[in-house]
């Protein structure tokens, strides 16, 4: 089933683009960190680097 989230900013994610989302993003922590790609720190790190940037707006997707 494919769920749509809405976020407070009023933008419409259905789950298989959520999907599609984190297999990449898993696809690219192993390619650039094939040993630590699984450990649970690393990624929550990544993740919360990532956070602080889009906050900051460092990113602009």
């Amino acid at each position: 089933m494919n769920t749509v989230y809405a976020f407070k900013s009023g933008v419409h994610i259905n789950s298989s683009t959520i999907k599609k989302i984190t297999k990449a993003y898993f696809e690219i922590v192993k390619k650039e960190l094939p040993e630590e790609a699984l450990n649970f720190e690393v990624n929550d790190f990544i993740l919360e680097e990532i956070k602080a940037q889009i906050k900051s707006k460092k990113i602009c997707l």
